[in-house]
C-alpha cells in the first residue's frame, strides 16, 4: 500500500521555501479578498495558522511557541501517502470515491507500532473549498503521549497539509 514515490518525506530547503511561499500567498489572498465573489475565510477557519514562521526543516513558531512539524503536501497534494512523525506512522488514502461532486473522502490513520491509535476522515471537496479565498481546517488529536494537530489550508488551486506537535 505504501508507495515511497507518492510522498517521500525528506524535507528540503526547496520544500521549506514552498511552504513559506504558500503561507505568504494565503495571507495575501485573505487580505485582498473580494467579498462580493467569495467569503474571505471558512467559518471554522483560524487565520492564526497563516502566521506560522518556518524556522527549519522540522521546527516552526506559532503564537510565540515552538512546534515540530511535518509537511504532508504543499501546492499539489497526494490523496494517499505515509510519514513518520514523533514515533507515529501517519497513513492516509482514499477509499472508493463516493461523492458525485469530485470530492474525495480521505482517511487518516495514526499508528503506534502495529496498532491504530487514532483515525479521522477529511473531506476534500474543491467546489466547497473554492467558495472561500482561504479555507483552513484544523483537527487536533489527543494521543497517549501528546497532542498533534493536522492543518489543511486551501487557496484556489493549491493546498498545504501539515501536522504539528508542541516541542
Amino acid at each position: 500500500m505504501y508507495n515511497s514515490a507518492l510522498n517521500h518525506i525528506h524535507f528540503s530547503p526547496n520544500e521549506a521555501s514552498k511552504v513559506v511561499s504558500f503561507l505568504n500567498e494565503a495571507r495575501e489572498n485573505l487580505n485582498k479578498c473580494n467579498t462580493t465573489l467569495k467569503a474571505p475565510l471558512n467559518p471554522q477557519g483560524d487565520p492564526t495558522y497563516l502566521n506560522m514562521t518556518i524556522l527549519s526543516e522540522t521546527v516552526l513558531k506559532l503564537n510565540g511557541e515552538l512546534y515540530e512539524y511535518v509537511v504532508l503536501g504543499v501546492q499539489d497534494v497526494n490523496f494517499s501517502g505515509e510519514v513518520l512523525f514523533k514515533g507515529y506512522r501517519i497513513i492516509w488514502n482514499t477509499p472508493k470515491n463516493i461523492t458525485t461532486t469530485g470530492g474525495q473522502r480521505i482517511e487518516f490513520r495514526i499508528h503506534k507500532g502495529s496498532s491504530v491509535v487514532e483515525s479521522f476522515v477529511y473531506w476534500y471537496i474543491p467546489f466547497q473549498l473554492d467558495s472561500y479565498c482561504v479555507s483552513i481546517y484544523a483537527k487536533t488529536l489527543g494521543l497517549s503521549e501528546e497532542k498533534i494537530t493536522f492543518i489543511f489550508i486551501h487557496i484556489e488551486g493549491k493546498d498545504l497539509w501539515m501536522v504539528l506537535a508542541k516541542k
